[in-house]
């Protein structure tokens, strides 16, 4: 039955249903989750690391929520590579959107989609949410940073073309974000609703020329909870304007596909919009698909407003055949509208079949950018010691930080009796840290820096350090953008990843098995220009 067909065989609340994306909490689906699909008809359902636990667990939950409605639900997930991947290291990682473009080599990432897409479909995932294709033009984004390709425009369509083409071709559905463009942000929509000043002729120059150069090339966009006042006088996020998801995705750029609200949950949104505007705005705006990621009351609230703004007259049933339209013929093309239960035991037995391809790709996006005083390689007769933070991701504040160490797994392996000092988010004990740096002749500092305030009180610290060793080696875990806070450091590296096949190939480079062959895709002013890597004097 095609697409056309099947839509006329569903009611209104069905329809409205396929407009929602949803998300839940836990291993399995819990049972009021799966009683609301199957009620509503829901159209989607999103993935998180909390609803993660083995390749088999997975597999039996993407078998459930597609048995779950009367049209299988398309199921998404955010594995991006590098930093931002749902499964952790259960499947493939790769390094980060900025470390593939750092290789200088576009079928490393297409390569890096393909191995992404070949292990999300062996779980039963239909989409991913990615390539993040922001033009990364603010250093101290709080939000986006490794996520993208490069701060220049021709860089992240050169490399984002084809991690697409690998995903696509390994089965799920790219979706192209954060359309028009979070790059040129000061605050992250998590948490607050930021605002960009430039006015259309700069955006189309810039931000809008990846989403241009791509958006016939994929069914999904997801659009950005940022104001472009220029743009829109009307002070509306793109995710509520119709100026900019209907006059300039629509007409101008002529997308015919499925466009995803970013998550209505965020602050942006939460903070400034009530549960009847956010429809209504949402839906007149252009959005096909409203997604709720955590709260099931919330789910049911945005479901039945919109359900009754149709039945009142108030969003024209015209309006939802529009989008369901759009959302089942994305079904039918990717398959999910006959979609097949999976194999839990092929999942466990092929999950990461790439790693070794991995392990490759992650080499050549280490970047050495700075070796004045030859600290690298380090010699296997040193006492080693490393430097870490707790780790604190863009969207939660610095008290929630985590105390966790991304080196001391893999440091062992290559430097016997090399010891780790995990500092807290603060201005540390600096008797502590001296006598740490006085007891080690090779020291290793890794910042992990995703906001300005963690860049911040990780680089003073940093900056104290050197004064006491010049020739302590700093390795950035995420933002080559770090050393702006150190900028006299004289061994600097950027790894742009915490994943363990960055952090392999990190030791690789430290240890002298490799040489880093990677250059920095984006400009660190008056420090380091694009494309810059270590030659030596």
């Amino acid at each position: 039955m095609g697409y056309l067909s099947l839509m006329k065989k569903l009611s209104l609340r069905e329809k409205v249903g396929q407009m929602f994306m949803i998300g839940f909490q836990g291993r399995s689906l819990p049972r009021e989750v799966r009683a609301f699909i199957n009620e509503a008809n829901i159209g989607f359902v999103s993935l998180f690391w909390r609803n993660v636990e083995s390749p088999a667990q997975v597999v039996e939950l993407t078998n459930e929520i597609h048995a779950s409605a009367k049209i299988p639900p398309m199921i998404f997930t955010d594995q991006e590579g590098g930093v931002v991947c749902q499964f952790g290291e259960m499947a493939s990682t790769f390094t980060s959107p900025m470390g593939l473009s750092a290789t200088g080599e576009p079928l490393m990432a297409e390569t890096a989609g393909a191995g992404i897409g070949r292990d999300m479909a062996l779980l039963g995932i239909d989409g991913v949410i990615a390539p993040v294709v922001d033009v990364n033009r603010k250093p101290s984004n709080p939000i986006i940073g490794v996520r993208a390709f490069s701060d220049e425009p021709e860089t992240v369509v050169r490399f984002s073309r084809p991690f697409l083409r690998g995903l696509r071709g390994a089965g799920p559905a790219p979706v192209l974000k954060h359309f028009p463009g979070h790059g040129g942000t000061s605050a992250d929509s998590h948490l607050a609703l930021p605002v960009v000043e430039e006015d259309l002729d700069f955006l189309r120059e810039v931000d809008l020329r990846p989403f241009a150069s791509l958006s016939q090339e994929v069914d999904f966009v997801m659009s950005a909870h940022v104001v472009f006042p220029a743009v829109d006088p009307s002070g509306l996020p793109a995710t509520f304007s119709r100026r900019i998801l209907g006059e300039v995705l629509r007409t101008e750029l002529g997308f015919e596909g499925v466009v995803f609200t970013d998550c209505l949950e965020m602050a942006a949104i939460r903070e400034n919009f009530s549960p009847e505007a956010t429809v209504k705005l949402a839906v007149e705006a252009g959005a096909d698909v409203l997604v709720v990621s955590h709260s099931l009351e919330l789910q049911r609230e945005l479901y039945a407003i919109l359900l009754n703004m149709v039945k009142e007259g108030e969003i024209p049933e015209e309006r939802i055949n529009l989008s369901v339209s759009r959302i089942l013929r994305a079904k039918e093309k990717y398959g999910v509208l006959n979609s097949k239960e999976r194999a839990p035991r092929q999942a466990e037995e092929n999950l990461r079949a790439l790693r070794a391809v991995e392990d490759e790709v992650c080499a050549a996006s280490i970047a050495l950018l700075r070796n004045e005083v030859r600290a690298i390689p380090i010699s296997q007769n040193e006492r080693v010691g490393i430097v870490e933070w707790d780790k604190v991701p863009s969207t939660v504040p610095i008290s929630e930080a985590r105390r966790k160490s991304y080196l001391d797994a893999r440091a062992g392996e290559y430097f016997e009796g090399a010891e780790v000092l995990l500092l807290p988010l603060e201005e540390p004990d600096f008797s502590a840290v001296k006598e740490f740096v006085a007891s080690h002749d090779a020291l290793i500092l890794a910042p992990y820096s995703r906001t300005p305030e963690a860049e911040r009180l990780q680089g003073e610290v940093i900056s104290e350090i050197l004064k006491m060793k010049e020739d302590a080696v700093v390795s950035s875990l995420a933002n080559p953008y770090d050393i702006r806070r150190f900028p006299r450091a004289k061994t600097y590296l950027a790894a742009f990843s915490f994943r363990d096949c960055s952090i392999k190939a990190l030791f690789d480079v430290l240890a002298g098995r490799r040489r880093a062959v990677g250059r920095l895709p984006v400009e660190v002013k008056d420090i380091f220009p694009r494309w810059h890597r270590w030659q030596g004097k």
